[in-house]
């Protein structure tokens, strides 16, 4: 065992130092020495393979995490959200609540409830059309249009005043109360995606009121509003899918000038459904609320009409 010690010593020394000199073989009893043909040539290591091991290792977990990582979901396109023009045509199914009051010569008069007093129509189908024209990517411009007109004759229950006319009970009275209203209102997005959009704007509403009573007894008064009504809006429009998306808006301002002083609220909610490329439909809700006091000359005294229902629409976008 002491003699083969020092033999293993040997061997390792000279596995060592063959990486850099000549190998040294020593000589064991009883063996003959190696020939130059049979001599162990000198081991260079090969750091590139090294570091190929390094970076595989290194890249495994990176490959893992990708595969493992949540897929993005599609953002919607809806043509609403991106198309530059919007057109729909269609009617709304408006509920109405009118009272009424014309100063006479003499005195301030008394309100009038309209549906109440002369049997006019609480609901009626009444024409509406929209456009919106995208002029940049974030500002826009909208219109909105409807007209209500409803009439109706009736033997009043009770005595009327309506401007200078006093009516008696019992007096056969043909009523007329029509109002157009035009939407006009250029909007900013401060918010713009393309599937979702919040902005405000400016407008205000072209409103023309006209109420009339006329009595078998030869009385005959009419009173006519044509008045701008500016309002700011708070408005937003969001894609669901490609084919379904939401919008809304709200507009609203109380106000004080010449020929009118009160409040005015709008609120429009849409569903927009567009299965074709160009050509959709929609379905929503409209409320218009107006109510305050009249100084004009066809009309002094004071107006509070809503008008609220369901609105069925076509629309096109380009």
């Amino acid at each position: 065992m002491h003699a083969i010690a020092p033999l293993l010593h040997s061997w390792c020394l000279a596995a060592t130092t063959s990486l850099s000199a000549t190998p040294v073989t020593p000589e064991l009893p009883g063996l003959s020495p190696p020939s130059e043909e049979s001599s162990v040539e000198p081991v260079e290591l090969e750091p590139a393979r090294e570091l190929d091991a390094w970076a595989h290792a290194a890249l495994v977990p990176e490959r893992f995490d990708r595969s493992s990582a949540p897929i993005e979901q599609e953002i919607p396109d809806h043509p609403s959200l991106t198309d530059r023009f919007f057109i729909g045509l269609g009617t709304t199914f408006l509920s109405s609540n009118t009272q009424a009051r014309l100063s006479s010569s003499v005195g301030a008069g008394a309100v009038i409830d309209f549906e109440e007093a002369f049997g006019l129509s609480e609901t009626k189908w009444a024409p509406e059309g929209m456009a919106r024209w995208r002029f940049s990517e974030r500002w826009r411009v909208e219109l909105e249009f409807f007209s209500l007109s409803r009439s109706n004759s009736k033997t009043i229950a009770n005595d009327i005043t309506w401007g200078d006319s006093s009516i008696p009970a019992g007096t056969n009275v043909t009523a007329n109360f029509d109002v157009s209203v035009a939407r006009l209102s250029c909007g900013y997005s401060f918010f713009k995606t393309r599937d979702k959009e919040l902005g405000v704007a400016l407008g205000f509403h072209l409103t023309h009121f006209k109420a009339g009573v006329d009595s078998t007894l030869g009385a005959e008064e009419e009173a006519k509003l044509l008045a701008p009504l500016p309002v700011i809006s708070l408005y937003g429009q969001c894609a669901l899918t490609n084919t379904w998306a939401l919008q809304g808006r709200l507009d609203a301002l109380k106000i004080a000038y010449d020929p009118f002083y009160g409040h005015i609220l709008s609120i429009g909610v849409d569903a927009l459904c567009q299965p074709w490329r160009h050509v959709g439909f929609g379905i929503g809700w409209r409320t218009l609320q107006v109510e305050g006091g009249v100084s004009a000359d066809h009309w002094n005294g004071e107006i509070s009409t809503n008008y609220t229902g369901p609105i069925l629409f076509l629309s096109t976008s380009f």
